[in-house]
Order: structure tokens, then sequence, then C-alpha cells
């Protein structure tokens, strides 16, 4: 029954549809981390809860652009408002003990996200299959839980990659991972603005994402970054071609810590 001077929807779906219907407030705002259509979502499922807002926030540009195409009457108070990392402390988590574990000397490939459809893990499973018969030494692991893992894990032992594919469930520190990673893939369905990503390049990773909404706005193609198809060919071609250039992979993070600076002293 109280009233509030705030109330902030900070997820999309319930969390926005119960602050619409069941908060008083006297303000109220809504923030939008994901490709809407993209992901599923219909002005049918939302019921106008978006039209009971004051202010609706997007997590990036390319964010703003595909919620307005379906909520136009929405645009004189939408706005974006981007990730808050503390660079800093992530740096310092970085350096605290933790990471691999295994006594491995090939190259690490590494995945932060939910294991999700939207992460795409199955093509990346293909794409692991297709470095193994191509001869690569590399061992892929992902960072993260989810409602596939004991069907991404059937899929991992019946192509003989269980000692190829690793999934190692959530970590309270998954810092030291990406410090210690050769290559950060990122490699999704569709995006909003990935804080993984933002994490890896704020820890010097080496990035291959996929060509999508969001990654876009991250990652500019052979810049700081390379982009390819969300195929398994596509995939395992760009992390051969950055598992052999290591002059390309410095050049890549350089630039990728340029563009943060920058964006800092923006802020």
């Amino acid at each position: 029954d109280e009233t509030f001077d705030l109330a902030v929807a900070y997820l999309e779906g319930a969390s926005t549809y119960y602050v619409a219907d069941h908060v008083k407030a006297r303000q109220k705002a809504a923030f939008v981390h994901i490709d809407y259509e993209s992901s599923g979502y219909t002005p049918l499922m939302d019921k106008d809860c978006y039209r009971h807002m004051d202010r609706i926030f997007m997590v990036s540009d390319e964010v703003k652009k595909s919620f307005l195409e379906v909520y136009p009457e929405c645009r004189s108070y939408t706005g974006v408002f981007h990730n808050l990392l503390d660079n800093e402390e992530i740096i310092r988590k970085s350096k605290l003990a933790g990471g691999f574990e295994d006594a491995y000397d090939g190259k690490r490939i590494l995945t932060v996200g939910r294991l999700t459809a939207q992460k795409a893990y199955d093509i990346a499973i293909d794409a692991m299959k297709i470095l193994k018969d191509h001869g690569v030494k590399a061992k892929w692991y992902v960072l993260g839980e989810g409602e596939l893992r004991d069907r991404l894990q059937i899929k991992i032992n019946h192509l003989g990659l269980k000692d190829d594919f690793i999934l190692l469930g959530a970590k309270t520190n998954p810092y030291p991972y990406y410090t210690q990673c050769d290559l950060y893939v990122h490699a999704t369905l569709f995006e909003g603005k990935s804080i993984a990503i933002q994490e890896a390049q704020i820890l010097g990773c080496t990035l291959l994402v996929s060509d999508c909404s969001g990654n876009r706005e991250q990652v500019i193609d052979g810049v700081d970054g390379k982009m390819c198809q969300l195929t398994p060919e596509g995939i395992s071609a760009g992390i051969e071609e950055l598992l052999s250039d290591e002059e390309k992979c410095r050049e890549y993070c350089k630039k990728a810590s340029e563009k943060l600076t920058a964006e800092k002293e923006d802020v």
C-alpha cells in the first residue's frame, strides 16, 4: 500500500509488468537490456506496461532503435543508459587467486554467459568439433549455468568433446579466467550490450564475436576485434585465424584498450 518516490524495473518482462501494475510510485522507470523483438517480446505480452513509465532506459543505441520500431510513441521519454562497470575493481579481482586448474599447455578459448538458446552454444560445440578435426590444439571453456546444461553436455559427449569443450559452471570470480585465456569468443544470436564483452575488453582479451545486433556496437570488425558469421564454419575459421596470428591479436587488444579509455573520458 505504500507509495514510493521512484520505482525502477531493472529487467524487462516480469519486473516491468509488476512495477507497472502493482507498485504505487510518483515516478516509474524501466530498463531494457535486450534486442526487444529478437527476444520474443510483443506489445500483446506487455499490455501497455511501457506506457505507464515516466522514463525508459536502453542499454545501447541499437537496443533503443529496436525498441522504438515497436513503440514509436515512447520516443520522447526513452534514452540510453550504458552499463556501469568498475574497471579498477574488475582488474583487481582478475589478479586474485583462481582461474584454470588443469595443467593444459595449449590454447584456451573462453566464453562467459548463461546456458540459454540466445547464446547459441550448440553452434559453438559444432565449431569446436571442426577445430579438433583440423588438429587445432585448443580447449574451449564456458563459465555459466542455465537450463540447457544437460542437453549441451549430451551433445558434447556425443561428439567426443568431453575434454575439449568444458562447461565449468558459474564462478564467484570469473575475472582470472579472462586474463588466462588466449581468446574470448562471444558468438550469440543477439545481444543488448554484453557485459561479458566489456569485461573481456577491460582485461585485455582478444575478441571474436558473431555479427549480430549488440555485438556490432561493441566490436569494430578488423579494428579492435573480429566478427564472424554464426555458423560452425564461420566461428571455427575465425578462431583458427586469431590463434595463429599473435601480432593481430596484440593490435586488436591495443585498439580495444584505447577505445575504452576514450569512452571513460567521455563519461
